[in-house]
């Protein structure tokens, strides 16, 4: 059985209010939970949420969560988000749900077949939800509430080249669409063409470090105003 790492508490991204520059204050744990991961590690995860403390803000009430912490497990799991992208890359490759609890056991990851299945025909479903209509509901509203865009997009390699990439709204962590796909040129990412061009006011994107492929594909798609903040590693 894998044993309780250290927790860990994130706290957002950003320390000032970015729709009126204001203070941000702690205001309560929006999760705090037990997350299981891909190498059989299990780590408390608490996501703080913070508010702006000026009176003045159009927003006040809006409260500002960790991106790296909504990245690590995806909402109503306590599986990694690594974790449950490998299980619908196993059943991409028709693995059995059998096959896939014994690949896992073998990590230390206590995982039922029901589970397996659970998490896999929940994220069939994402995958064919239709993302351009999300899109632009949630551009929309983030242009008419916020004045502006900003996004959360995380990059998961897989074997064989697959990768699973998925986009939030920075705002309130809602899912926007998400893509599992094989990887093997540049021109495999278009894909983000959808969510990502130059003529977008995007003012922000947390997403994953420089060095990986997928930063690169992001950055050439928005303009030079857009700023980018890194996931926090544990």
């Amino acid at each position: 059985m894998a044993r309780l790492s250290i927790p860990k508490s994130y706290k957002p991204e950003i320390d000032r209010c970015p729709l009126c520059g204001g203070k941000l204050k702690y205001r309560y744990a929006v999760s705090n939970k037990v997350i299981q991961f891909s190498h059989g590690e299990k780590r408390r995860i608490k996501n703080l949420g913070y508010s702006c403390t000026n009176p003045d803000c159009p927003h006040p009430e809006l409260i500002y969560t960790s991106q790296t912490a909504a990245k690590l497990c995806l909402k109503g799991y306590t599986f990694s988000a690594k974790l449950i992208a490998e299980i619908m890359y196993y059943k991409t490759i028709h693995k059995s749900r059998d096959e896939i609890v014994n690949i896992f056991a073998e990590d230390n990851v206590e995982i039922s077949d029901r589970n397996v299945d659970i998490i896999y025909n929940k994220l069939q479903k994402w995958l064919e939800m239709d993302y351009k209509e999300s899109i632009k509901l949630h551009y929309e509203y983030m242009m008419k509430e916020y004045g502006k865009i900003m996004l959360s997009i995380d990059s998961i390699s897989l074997p064989d080249k697959y990768r699973l990439i998925s986009v939030r709204s920075f705002f309130n962590s809602e899912l926007i669409g998400v893509h599992l796909f094989k990887c093997e040129t540049d021109d495999d990412f278009n894909i983000l063409d959808n969510y990502l061009n130059k003529d977008l006011d995007i003012d922000l994107i947390v997403t994953i470090r420089s060095f990986g492929q997928t930063y690169p594909q992001i950055k050439k798609r928005v303009n030079d105003n857009c700023k980018f903040i890194s996931f926090i590693k544990f």
